[in-house]
């Protein structure tokens, strides 16, 4: 199929969605990574520096909208990618998925505390090891982290996931359950192991007597390890006090069928 949807007519078109709270547009302000169509699939690579969920979800429900008036568009997929250059992510030994926040919100790095920094002593606890900067560091385990690929044994495969790497089959959705949105990213390992991250997004209204509505953004955050030999989850870890709505997010997301019918005998 011959694709006649222009990118610079797409790119120009997110020119309408704005940065809330900000004159500019998410295409000015750098939001834009990079734009794809295919087959009147287009997908929008869209890399937020904001913290600010309230923030994300509407400029993410505005791209949809905005592309969707769009001739020849079917479907539109947002997906988020770091705001941020790789020297800037800490290093930490892992992987960091597209829905990890950035290091700071609105793009506002944090600013060191002047008067904490004023009240250094150097003579506080010399025999403990602290000095003009600061404690010195205790040695562990962890204090040197090689920087090449891990191929110690036993595997881990959660080190081998990249969001980056165009040979694993990876792939993100967006489910609505309730008053609740969900982005869904997975990225599937040879294993036959799904690596899925699942960011939990709703907005909420606050407002007393007279005073003007003042919107609120929740952010839960839940990532899941799937087997699809097993057709189970072998591992979920995150801030959500209940893990249920995220296994039916990732259902859908990933479009897991339902539970079959018990055969009768």
């Amino acid at each position: 199929m011959v694709n006649t949807i222009s990118l610079e007519s797409l790119r120009k078109r997110l020119r309408n969605v704005p940065y809330p709270g900000f004159s500019n547009d998410i295409v000015s302000q750098g939001f834009v990574r990079d734009i794809s169509v295919e087959d009147g699939v287009v997908t929008v690579s869209f890399a937020p520096n904001t913290r600010a969920c309230d923030k994300v979800v509407a400029m993410t429900k505005n791209i949809r909208e905005e592309l969707s008036r769009v001739d020849g568009v079917r479907e539109v997929h947002v997906r988020r990618v770091l705001p941020f250059e790789p020297d800037t992510v800490p290093s930490n030994g892992g992987t960091i998925t597209p829905l990890q926040p950035g290091p700071s919100q609105d793009g506002i790095a944090p600013r060191p505390d002047a008067p904490r920094s004023d009240m250094k002593r150097i003579d506080l606890a010399p025999e403990a090891g602290y000095g003009e900067h600061g404690p010195e560091r205790i040695p562990s385990p962890e204090q040197e982290i090689p920087q090449d690929r891990y191929e110690g044994w036993p595997p881990v495969y959660q080190w081998e996931m990249d969001p980056s790497d165009g040979s694993l089959r990876s792939g993100e959705s967006h489910v609505v359950l309730g008053a609740w949105e969900y982005d869904v990213w997975w990225q599937t390992h040879p294993s036959g192991l799904v690596y899925a991250s699942l960011q939990a997004l709703r907005d909420d209204s606050v407002t007393s007597g007279s005073e003007r509505l003042h919107p609120v953004g929740r952010n839960v955050v839940v990532n899941l390890v799937y087997d699809v030999r097993r057709t189970g989850v072998v591992a979920i870890y995150g801030t959500a006090r209940d893990f249920r709505p995220f296994i039916d997010a990732f259902r859908l997301g990933f479009g897991i069928e339902e539970r079959p019918e018990e055969k009768s005998s």
